[in-house]
């Protein structure tokens, strides 16, 4: 188990300082559960305080699904928890708003990895992107909605620039894994990092396609294509296109194409679940 500086107190307190107590821990709310992950949202009292955490939990239900992930972190590499982990606190070092990580744990039989957990800290009033763009947004009169759009475009662009100058992808670059605190567009915060790398030598051009692909899967369904290609001026911090940008938006769109039917389905439905953030007031999922 690695616990982020500061936190050891707390967890050590709380009787949370194994591998084992994390899979006792039980109360708060669980926000989804499939055959081999939980996560659970458990607000703990810290003082006068109130602090809102999300414990993310896996485990291997079969040998076939330690097979399946023998490459990526069950038997060889990092685990999900520990590459979502060190992304976390990677981005907060590079100045980016993202969940505090808290501690992480794996449990190793034989080397395989058979039980592994992330916890972190919630963001303040947590609400997806994928809900602000389909219910927010939409409810503010025109003259503001017009405002709030460009700033949108715009912010996000700009983020997703210094992101990119990074070098850093993340490969589930989806709205419901960018949250705003409240309303505000002052701040992203970047979820759900697991997959999220440096991009090798040789891959910029995809890697930065992949993650423009996912933004755009469901844009076509709600900004006309002058904002969406103001985003992406803005993006590149261009004022016409070049020859350059046009191949990488051919290819964005061939990756963002087979993608847009589930991601517009997905938005229009709402979040199914809650990202892994929560608020310290409320525990509960943003309802459509």
């Amino acid at each position: 188990m690695i616990v982020a500086p500061g936190w050891e107190d707390f967890l050590r307190s709380r009787g949370l300082s194994s591998v084992e107590a994390v899979y006792r821990l039980a109360g708060g709310q669980v926000v989804t559960r499939s055959g081999s992950t939980e996560v659970r949202c458990i607000d703990l009292e810290d003082g006068e305080t109130t602090r809102t955490v999300f414990v993310k939990k896996y485990w291997a239900p079969s040998r076939r699904q330690l097979w399946s992930g023998a490459l990526r972190g069950t038997l060889l590499g990092h685990s999900k928890v520990r590459r979502e982990f060190n992304n976390l606190v990677r981005l907060r070092a590079w100045g980016f708003d993202a969940p505090s990580p808290v501690a992480y744990g794996e449990e190793r039989r034989a080397g395989w990895l058979v039980r592994s957990f992330l916890i972190t800290e919630g963001v303040p009033d947590p609400l997806p992107l994928d809900v602000f763009i389909r219910d927010f947004m939409s409810l503010q009169p025109a003259p503001q909605r017009h405002r709030t759009r460009r700033e949108l475009i715009q912010r996000l662009a700009d983020y997703t620039r210094r992101l990119h100058d990074h070098q850093f992808v993340h490969h589930d670059y989806f709205w419901r894994n960018i949250l705003l605190s409240a309303s505000s567009l002052e701040h992203f915060w970047l979820t759900d990092s697991h997959k999220g790398r440096v991009w090798l030598p040789g891959t910029q051009a995809r890697s930065r396609a992949k993650d423009l692909a996912t933004l755009d899967a469901p844009a076509a369904r709600f900004f006309r294509r002058t904002e969406r290609l103001r985003f992406f001026l803005g993006y590149t911090g261009h004022t016409r296109l070049t020859r350059h940008d046009k191949r990488l938006i051919r290819l964005v769109l061939r990756l963002a194409t087979p993608l847009r039917e589930h991601q517009v389905r997905r938005v229009i439905e709402g979040c199914k679940v809650l990202p892994m953030t929560g608020s310290a007031r409320s525990c509960a999922p943003e309802k459509a």
